[in-house]
């Protein structure tokens, strides 16, 4: 029998609930067969992975996961590892600034050969292969793209690159990715992307050149008529007549999150005693198990991101110029802010000035608060997440565009259904019992 698991919710492998969205869909399958790399974007739990594995099989192509901690020799040594090639690292090349281009991991691929002289890319190959015939060992610099590609091009790679996570590398890390990508292009190579964030044409932001060589494919918004195919296609599966009034309550508790509306449908379907497909019919037509639904999720979300925002409150501090030992405690009032601005304030982003001035009406020495600090603060917010285990991250800036984004897609749920001011109030003070 079919298991309610299968069909809704939130989870690794594919749900069957799965709807096909012709402007999504069509664009992704449309530049799968093109030599143009892909940035599938938006907020958390919006569908990427779902998007991308279903077209692009992660198991047959290339798939690097990303964290803060990831160096672009870290992505590269992974993508030649998956194909099969050995690699010898050497050391850190030391060498000049006039020779700086030279710069990076010096190492050693050794490539295996089959047949007429042709190599095997799927990276299968055993010690005690009988069809292996002999072996090549090219130096290479782990660092240069135009040497990993050249590696590629000798395996006969023909996969695709996935990296998740993108946004998980700093900011330099992300630019200096950005820049090889036009050289990955020009030799065939193609990355697809996935990043937790709204705004188009990142990647070219840090590269003009990759214009017209990047295809942006954003898996948001979504409408309300898609949520109720969705409904609609996983009730199929489950044998299970829905409401109207059910799925309506569950759509207006989602703010446009499809992940939270498929968590939102199969606690609904828990509620109402469906675990899976029966041999008859059954019904989901009481609200009262939507309302079920709505409040389970909110205790959940509400003690699981309380628990991120006391995390990320108690974060780095930053130490004002003047007062080098006393700390300014700034993720603590950002956290205020964010509480205090709720839904309505973050649903497009906060601006930067919005944010500075929010905190500086809070802190409890605002004169204190320099435009070093809030960059140091705002720019290090994805790794200062990652660090404290938050993940996906809840709030991310855009340094480009100046705004302050919730791309946890749960977090909206958060701060429309619970009472931010008492979480505020709970938030553990920085300053009290040290500075006045």
């Amino acid at each position: 029998m079919t298991k309610l698991t299968q069909v809704f919710g939130v989870s690794a492998d594919p749900v069957l609930s799965y709807i096909v969205r012709d402007s999504i869909d069509g664009l992704f399958t449309t530049v799968l067969n093109e030599d143009k790399h892909i940035v599938v974007y938006g907020a958390s739990k919006q569908g990427k992975s779902a998007l991308v594995s279903r077209y692009l099989p992660y198991d047959q192509n290339i798939v690097v996961r990303l964290s803060p901690n990831t160096n672009v020799e870290d992505i590269y040594s992974s993508i030649l590892r998956q194909c099969g090639v050995e690699i010898e690292t050497g050391k850190v090349d030391e060498m000049s600034s006039e020779t700086s281009a030279t710069l990076g991991i010096r190492a050693k691929a050794t490539l295996w050969f089959f047949g007429e002289g042709e190599a095997n890319a799927s990276g299968g190959l055993k010690a005690n292969d009988k069809v292996q015939k002999a072996s090549k060992t090219i130096p290479f610099n782990l660092a240069l793209a135009q040497d990993i590609a050249e590696l590629l091009k000798a395996v006969g790679f023909k996969k695709k690159i996935v990296l998740e996570n993108f946004h998980y590398l700093a900011e330099e890390k992300q630019r200096q990715l950005a820049f090889d990508l036009r050289s990955f292009q020009e030799m065939g190579i193609v990355f697809v992307i996935l990043g937790v964030w709204r705004q188009k044409d990142k990647l070219r932001i840090y590269c003009p050149d990759l214009t017209d060589r990047v295809v942006d494919v954003a898996v948001e918004p979504w409408t309300e008529e898609e949520f109720r195919k969705v409904a609609a296609e996983g009730a199929k599966y489950l044998d299970v007549a829905f409401s109207p009034e059910v799925i309506q309550r569950c759509i207006a508790n989602s703010f446009g999150s499809i992940g939270v509306f498929q968590e939102l449908v199969k606690h609904t379907c828990l509620a109402a005693g469906v675990l899976e497909r029966k041999s008859r019919p059954q019904q989901v037509t009481d609200a009262a198990f939507a309302d079920k639904a709505i409040k389970d999720k909110a205790d959940q979300y509400g003690a699981t991101h309380q628990q991120a925002l006391e995390v990320i409150s108690s974060g780095n501090v930053t130490h004002s110029k003047e007062k080098e030992k006393t700390p300014l405690h700034l993720p603590y009032y950002l956290v205020c802010a964010i509480l205090e601005m709720g839904y309505a304030g973050l649903e497009h982003g906060a601006s930067r000035s919005d944010i500075t001035e929010k905190i500086k009406q809070q802190h409890h020495r605002k004169d204190d608060v320099r435009g070093s600090d809030m960059s140091n603060l705002l720019h290090n917010l994805s790794t200062l997440q990652h660090k404290k285990g938050i993940n996906p991250p809840l709030i991310d800036y855009d340094v480009g565009k100046r705004r302050l984004y919730a791309i946890d897609s749960t977090f909206f749920f958060f701060l429309r259904n619970c009472d931010l001011q008492l979480v505020k109030d709970e938030l553990p003070s920085p300053i009290d019992g040290n500075e006045g």
